[in-house]
């Protein structure tokens, strides 16, 4: 409601005790000459202002983490099980205030430029969670009161840049809002070693967990980077480069924000570097299933923010990709074979042999195989194929006339991948 007040003429008001104005947005005032404010001792002032009574103009936002309270621009964390920060927001709405009802939400914006337009992200959420239809669903706040909610995330991981919009009771008109951020923690890596034990994840590809720590980057610390999380980085002290400890701030860009979601080039995401490049790149060649499946997880990226979700999608959809080409190369290099010859390599702490496979994939190569493995520091050379497959390029290349494979240990940018998964210690 608005009112407006002409006097054609002058205007008095004369008060003889304090005068006070409060307004629940801003006071402009405007003269065609001269503002003039004195005051009898100490003259104008401007700032601490008097705040209004809590029943007539009052309109405050209030975020909660756990229970505390927290200030505009903290960082809030998902936690290393991993779980979504307990969020309460309360809205506490004088009587006399302009808007009798207000409409309100949160808001989680994930934005981030990659190394290519395909692979930039601009995630966009809101809670409580749309409708099918795409309408906004707010929570309901009225004048005369505080509302609470506790956020409900719906069992979803999101991350970023939080904001509480609070909207008139159209919908269209924002008021006010309230920006935080939202982070993650790692787990121990001992955490996520039992978590794949505990899923048979580790007993179907027994290199899993290397691969996991060898790509997060997490071979010389004790977790497993989901989230970027160095101790110190490089930056710019009075025009020197210097290392300074490393903090959290808003930007989207992992090398300057700690607890940003693990990135690496070209497409890479979390713990397991989870990487849709050729497919985002060759979209066309994809069956409509695949294209779907891709689709919505874009729209929806847990596995950016949930380190669970982030492994399920490696066992379940990258290494079983490369399962796929490694039985195909198999089948065609083997295929007049009757028996290879004896052959090891060793690839940092482990030597793999002409010997038969403990993936059940690929069982049924094993009669191809002379030899046997002793102790866990010996593995089958099929096992090598499928993890360079995971980095690119096949590691056995062929079969020369006396039956012994030629491999090729190198990938296109001559790096033993297999040799630095052999070298990490689990």
């Amino acid at each position: 409601m608005s009112r407006t007040r002409i006097v054609k003429g002058t205007y008095t008001k004369v008060t003889h005790g304090n005068h006070a104005m409060f307004s629940g947005a801003n006071i402009n005032a405007y003269a065609n000459r001269e503002i003039r404010e004195k005051g009898a001792e100490e003259g104008v002032t401007h700032g601490d202002p008097e705040p209004a009574p809590a029943s007539d103009l009052t309109f405050l936002i209030q975020v909660f983490d756990n229970n505390t309270e927290i200030k505009e621009g903290a960082y809030v964390f998902i936690t290393e099980k991993p779980e979504m920060p307990k969020l309460r927001i309360a809205l506490t709405i004088g009587k006399e205030y302009n808007y009798k009802k207000i409409l309100f939400r949160l808001k989680t914006e994930f934005v981030f430029k990659a190394s290519e337009l395909p692979f930039d992200r601009k995630d966009v959420d809101y809670f409580p969670a749309g409708s099918g239809s795409g309408q906004s669903i707010f929570k309901e706040a009225a004048a005369g009161q505080t509302t609470s909610w506790d956020v409900d995330f719906g069992g979803i991981f999101r991350g970023g840049t939080a904001t509480v919009e609070a909207y008139g009771g159209d919908g269209r008109t924002l008021i006010k809002k309230f920006v935080f951020y939202i982070r993650g923690r790692n787990p121990l890596k001992k955490t996520v070693k039992d978590y794949l034990i505990s899923q048979q994840y580790l007993s179907k590809y027994w290199f899993v967990f290397k691969i996991i720590v060898s790509e997060s980057g997490s071979e010389e610390v004790t977790v497993a980077r989901q989230f970027w999380d160095p101790e110190y980085v490089k930056a710019k002290v009075k025009g020197k480069t210097k290392k300074v400890e490393a903090g959290y701030g808003p930007s989207g860009r992992g090398i300057e924000s700690k607890g940003m979601p693990n990135y690496g080039f070209p497409d890479g995401w979390g713990v397991g570097q989870i990487d849709f490049a050729a497919e985002k790149r060759d979209k066309a060649s994809l069956s409509k299933a695949d294209a779907a499946w891709l689709e919505d997880l874009d729209k929806h990226p847990d596995y950016i923010w949930n380190w669970k979700k982030n492994i399920e999608i490696k066992m379940t959809r990258k290494i079983p990709e490369k399962v796929k080409a490694a039985v195909a190369q198999f089948n065609k290099l083997f295929k007049g074979v009757k028996k290879l010859s004896s052959f090891s390599q060793q690839e940092g702490l482990i030597t793999y042999k002409t010997c038969p496979s403990t993936i059940s994939e690929f069982s049924s190569f094993g009669s191809y195989m002379p030899d046997t493995a002793s102790g866990d520091s010996e593995k089958s050379i099929l096992d090598a194929e499928l993890i360079k497959l995971y980095n690119g390029g096949h590691y056995i290349t062929g079969i020369d006339a006396k039956d012994l494979l030629r491999i090729n240990r190198l990938n296109s940018l001559g790096f033993n991948y297999n040799e630095r998964i052999g070298n990490v210690k689990d």
